[in-house]
């Protein structure tokens, strides 16, 4: 920028490198510039009016970033006309929503999907709904799964369990992975049971046409809003039955997808009205996780120099998913209880971290006061942390996921209480599905910090629970055949029911093939 400061590509650049720094005002202000100097390319426009923080203050903050967001995509539909299309992928930011805690991310979602194929609709987004072969028996369903993620990753672990079950049943199955997703040995491992492992190029018009050339039955997002380059994938149509799932627990807001796959016990009543999805509700947990190794585990504080005459309160959650509401309930149990340390894990950079810190000192000194932040850590000291820490915390509003059934292999308790949204209620399913009688799940706040103060005390009530929890787990949550029955009768009714009337589902489908 120094020997051409008019160059936006170097601006977005820039941006993208402040916002990984975590430095939020200047990633913006280049985004901005690139704009003012590029004003019709739909990337730079994109960037710069479409923003979230990763952390906020107060309610309020949250209400002022939503609003400048609606009317960013306000503007870009103005505009829509004036804009020329990307075929490269582009930030939105929209992973932020769903961490808000708001009732309008479907119609925000919705609006800002629509805004974006106006500007990118091209022959790209041709209808394929009608199917172009005949199923072969002897090949199977060909199935595509489409994710940046699949790898060491949350996404991945709570992923793999399945593509190996479905390559054992006969589905042909082919990985698909953006030009930037990162490689290791669980990626490679998940390779092995896929028939074709692609990686795509950059190009989305490249990519969609060697994602059509493998004439797939079905293609499921594992993770839609994760990625910038996967959503803007999942707005074409690149199969006849296109899905979704939990790993992003939110609604698309996309007319392309045609199932959300979910589970009746994570599931509100009134679960259909948030997504533009069919809601597919199976009586398990559309996961088949397995028992994390936990030989090499052992509970040590010296390890991770925690106090050893404290009780330990384990919140190892991204930080982002600490709401501000979430403050008051900290600040009150920290207040009832003596002796006791909140673990915590630092941010994805160290603004990140400040920014709670500071959120904290002026809404929450008690909580700030005895907060422990320790450094990123493998997952066997991850497994490590979850046995030696006393009580586990599940963040309101957008809860644990990966961590659940890892925290249930250790047999740690995890306090939950369930919110209005799936992502909100993912431990309270996981509980009914162990049957877990005792389980530790709260109606509201106060009785959150009740049965969490209540195992802060009561040493033996902890080790009974740890006991039966551990139990549980191994009995009904990992490697769980009948949720592999739900998922696989699912795929093959969806499948089927495309190529024979060209329509969806029943709305109240439900699989069949369990034995209760």
């Amino acid at each position: 920028l120094e020997l051409k400061p008019d160059n936006p590509t170097a601006q977005m650049d820039l941006g993208g490198i402040y916002k990984n720094l975590g430095n939020l005002d200047q990633a913006l202000k280049a985004y901005r510039q690139a704009e003012t100097l590029e004003p019709k390319e739909l990337k730079h426009a994109a960037s710069s009016k479409l923003f979230f923080s990763d952390l906020h203050q107060n309610n309020n903050a949250i209400n002022i970033e939503r609003e400048a967001y609606r009317h960013g995509i306000s503007e870009l539909k103005q505009s829509a006309s004036n804009l020329k299309k990307s075929n490269t992928s582009f930030s939105t930011n929209m992973f932020w929503i769903a961490y808000h805690n708001r009732d309008d991310d479907k119609e925000i979602l919705e609006s800002l999907g629509k805004v974006l194929l106006s500007v990118q609709a091209t022959t790209l987004t041709k209808n394929i709904n009608a199917y172009e072969r005949v199923v072969d028996s002897k090949e199977g369903i060909r199935l595509g799964i489409c994710s940046d993620y699949l790898r060491n990753h949350t996404i991945g672990k709570l992923n793999i369990g399945m593509i190996s079950v479905l390559n054992e049943h006969g589905f042909h199955i082919s990985i698909f992975r953006g030009a930037d997703a990162k490689t290791n040995a669980k990626s490679l491992e998940i390779d092995s049971y896929a028939h074709t492992s692609i990686k795509l190029p950059q190009s989305l018009e490249a990519a969609s046409e060697i994602i059509r050339k493998e004439r797939l039955d079905i293609l499921l997002y594992t993770d839609i809003g994760m990625s910038p380059y996967t959503y803007m994938l999942a707005m074409l149509r690149l199969a006849p039955v296109q899905v979704t799932s939990w790993g992003h627990p939110n609604t698309t807001g996309l007319e392309t997808i045609d199932y959300f796959l979910s589970c009746e016990s994570v599931e509100p009543a009134n679960a259909q009205s948030k997504y533009t999805e069919q809601l597919i509700k199976l009586r398990k947990l559309p996961c088949i996780y397995a028992a994390p190794e936990t030989k090499m585990v052992s509970s040590s504080r010296e390890k991770f120099q925690l106090p050893s005459d404290q009780v330990l309160i384990g919140i190892p959650q991204s930080l982002f998913k600490f709401h501000p509401d979430y403050d008051e309930i900290l600040e009150d149990l920290i207040s009832e209880l003596q002796n006791t340390k909140f673990i915590l894990i630092e941010g994805q950079n160290n603004p990140q971290t400040e920014r709670l810190k500071s959120r904290w000192a002026a809404k929450a000194p008690k909580t700030l006061k005895n907060a422990i932040f320790l450094q990123r850590m493998s997952k066997r000291d991850y497994l490590c942390l979850l046995e030696t820490v006393d009580i586990l915390l599940d963040p309101i509003y957008f809860g644990s996921g990966n961590t659940f059934y890892e925290s249930m292999a250790v047999g740690t308790p995890l306090v939950t209480m369930p919110g209005d949204y799936m992502r909100g209620r993912i431990v309270a399913g996981g509980y009914k599905q162990m049957k877990l009688h005792n389980a530790p799940i709260a109606a509201d706040s106060q009785e959150y910090i009740k049965i969490t103060a209540r195992l802060a005390k009561d040493t033996e009530l902890r080790k009974a629970l740890k006991q039966d929890i551990r139990s549980a787990a191994q009995k009904y949550l990992f490697d769980d055949q009948e949720a592999a029955d739900e998922i696989i009768e699912f795929i093959r009714a969806a499948v089927e029911c495309r190529r024979e009337t060209g329509g969806l589902l029943p709305v109240d489908w439900m699989p069949t093939s369990r034995k209760y």
